[in-house]
């Protein structure tokens, strides 16, 4: 068993399926919802293809912001226990003095560690690609995940063979907050995973399935995948205009995708709402400038040829078009 980053978490491959995760199927021949809607997860589409976000375009600058104070204590541990191992106590010596000066240099490697970890996770948003879009072609039955440059930096699965789910994942042991997304398993013919990748838009929450919450969040996912499926299966006509997603590195486009929430949270002129959405603003702010960096510093992906060949030439429609 093997684990994969894709840019949002940790996956376990060269494995069966779960229970879990077979029981959460979404099968493409079968409707997942009476409702069709993209939750705010499509670049662009005609009558070829369909290009969506993953999961971690639109929280981009997230990572980057908690790395930041990563970074800062990794340094803080390295600065001191140089200092210490450079400035030793005067009455310390012979092997009391070794000990010490072991057990600080120890100290040392763990915040080079920790300082590598942060420079490690803020690279996943900055000097790297814009975005990690997936793409479904409807003519060639196709779905492509983009992963970096070159054939290879692609992951390729027919539709008809994808295994589609919702996916339920803990974020950490102390908020008992709940991750879910729809996640695609590529398989190989003994049924065992061989690549993965996040589509669409992904939602944090403390609130899991037995709550009523929880399950309007599942519902909300099935609703993205259906958008996706009735696109495959009668093209742009049988789902509705998307809300667009920006592309571009620009500010307004970061503050655009941070602030969506908080727009409608205000739309809603409850008290509570309003004074949570104003006193998080210097912190969503500074989330909107560290998405603006990271997108200012990545460049745009670009397809391998045999992907853009076979989605036509065909000019998408995007938000550039509306």
């Amino acid at each position: 068993m093997t684990m994969a980053w894709d840019g949002t978490a940790w996956v376990k491959l060269n494995r069966r399926l779960t229970d879990e995760e077979q029981a959460r199927q979404l099968k493409v021949e079968l409707a997942a919802s009476s409702t069709a809607l993209d939750d705010f997860s499509v670049f662009e589409m005609n009558d070829v293809y369909l290009e969506t976000t993953n999961a971690s375009f639109a929280q981009r600058g997230l990572l980057t912001y908690g790395c930041i104070f990563i970074f800062a204590m990794g340094l803080m541990l390295v600065v001191l226990t140089l200092w210490a191992i450079t400035n030793p106590p005067a009455n310390v010596v012979g092997a009391e003095r070794m000990v010490a000066l072991i057990c600080m240099a120890g100290f040392s490697v763990v915040g080079f560690g920790i300082i590598f970890i942060a420079l490690w996770g803020m690279h996943q948003e900055n000097f790297t690609w814009t975005r990690f879009p997936v793409r479904f072609n409807r003519k060639t039955r196709m779905v492509h995940a983009f992963r970096g440059a070159g054939a290879k930096g692609v992951i390729s699965v027919p539709w008809d063979k994808a295994f589609f789910f919702i996916e339920p994942r803990s974020k950490d042991p102390i908020s008992r907050a709940l991750v879910f997304n729809l996640r695609c398993h590529v398989l190989d013919e003994h049924g065992c995973i061989t690549q993965s990748f996040s589509i669409g838009s992904r939602v944090t929450t403390i609130d899991d399935e037995s709550t009523e919450n929880g399950r309007s969040i599942v519902r909300g996912l099935n609703d993205q995948f259906e958008y996706i499926r009735r696109y495959m299966e009668g093209g742009p006509s049988a789902a509705p205009t998307p809300e667009w997603v920006p592309k571009g590195p620009s500010f307004a486009n970061s503050r655009r995708i941070w602030t969506r929430d908080d727009e409608a949270l205000l739309k809603e002129r409850s008290v509570l709402a309003t004074t949570l959405v104003w006193v998080l603003r210097p912190f969503v702010y500074l989330t909107v400038v560290l998405h603006y960096i990271g997108m200012r510093t990545s460049r745009e992906p670009v397809w391998p040829a045999d992907v853009e060949t076979a989605c036509g030439n065909t000019a998408p429609q995007s938000l550039a078009q509306t």
